[in-house]
């Protein structure tokens, strides 16, 4: 047995769960299958997190995914979570990590108070329309 075989443990949960660490994700460049992908990764994240942390629907509703904002903001929460979690992280960042988690809470219930979303059902989003007019440059003087 060589020394590389001895040290295998098997798959390392850290891999499992996150895969390589890689930059955050910026999900209006992302091409529709890139979009499908990561969507199912996120899916699979936000399931646990709700179940991990009891996370109620007011805060993190069924319909989250159908919901750019809240998409964008677990997206950012994950990404921190990986970052917390990385061998290079310090001692204290898993405390870093509930603190994110707290204020992702904070800016989620503030959308879904927007939206009115529950276990009950999905309302779209409320997009303020803007002025039809065109807004120009400022005239210098």
């Amino acid at each position: 047995m060589t020394t590389d075989e001895a040290l295998d443990f098997g798959e390392d949960p850290f891999e499992r769960t996150f895969g390589q660490l890689r930059g955050p994700v910026h999900w209006p460049s992302l091409t529709e299958h890139e979009t499908r992908d990561r969507m199912q990764e996120l899916d699979e994240w936000v399931r646990h997190l709700v179940r991990r942390f009891a996370v109620e629907p007011r805060i993190i509703p069924p319909c989250w995914a159908q919901h750019g904002a809240l998409v964008e903001i677990l997206s950012a929460l994950r990404d921190h979570e990986r970052a917390d979690y990385a061998d290079t992280a310090s001692p204290t960042a898993a405390m870093d990590f509930v603190r994110a988690l707290h204020d992702a809470q904070v800016f989620l219930s503030e959308h879904v108070a927007k939206t009115q979303c529950s276990v009950a059902g999905h309302r779209d989003d409320r997009i303020a329309p803007w002025p039809s007019t065109k807004v120009s440059a400022p005239q210098s003087d």
